[in-house]
């Protein structure tokens, strides 16, 4: 009885050994455009990881279960299963948030080609809570920009742009639909609803005004 036991013991070792066994995992990671060198690929779960040579070949060890994760700047992350595979092609595609039209001063640019910092603001998530004016939509969701509110009837929200330590005048200015205003009380004027996009240009680079 003793040695059935061990020897089924034994055989479900033997499973969950063929199951899942460690391998050596080659591929290359491909765009639109041709190879992609510098991705990062990493085992998901562990910090095993590796990243793509100048043809965007790789090689990674990995269980034969493991899933992959594959990323790069300016592209769709991927998550790919290794299925017992020893070689993969993985393609990936473009981000499509860096063609994103950003509004900036009289204009517009592409998210991609800015070079200062710019945080945009999902006016009809952030409507869904209840909101008494357009300053509020930023409270808590642009890093670098507090919204203090007083509490009394009718007056705006004080906004501050990389924090109280910022030097001069600390009040922003406001572009509506291309019309230039420094009055706060602007936004108690204006229902959140109606508002398609709004975009914090925290750096002078990022607008035209230089400041």
């Amino acid at each position: 009885m003793k040695k059935s036991f061990f020897l089924l013991q034994l055989l479900v070792f033997l499973m969950v050994g063929l199951a899942a066994f460690a391998q050596t995992v080659t591929g290359v990671v491909m765009s639109e455009d041709g190879p992609l060198p510098g991705a990062t690929i990493i085992v998901k779960g562990t910090t095993q990881g590796t990243t793509s040579d100048f043809d965007g070949n790789f090689s990674i060890n990995a269980d034969s279960d493991a899933v992959l994760e594959v990323s790069f700047v300016g592209f769709v992350s991927q998550e790919i299963p290794i299925n017992n595979q020893e070689n993969i092609t993985i393609t990936l595609t473009s981000d499509n948030a860096l063609d994103e039209v950003v509004v900036i001063g009289y204009g517009s640019q592409t998210r991609g080609s800015l070079s200062g910092s710019v945080a945009s603001v999902d006016v009809a998530d952030a409507v869904k809570t209840p909101v008494v004016n357009a300053a509020e939509t930023l409270q808590g969701r642009v890093t670098g920009v507090q919204v203090v509110t007083s509490g009394n009837p009718g007056q705006a929200p004080k906004i501050n742009i990389r924090g109280f330590g910022t030097s001069n005048n600390t009040d922003p200015l406001y572009i509506i639909d291309g019309v230039q205003t420094d009055d706060p009380l602007v936004l108690n004027n204006i229902n959140p609803t109606d508002i398609e996009q709004m975009n914090v240009l925290k750096d002078g680079a990022a607008a035209i005004y230089g400041a």
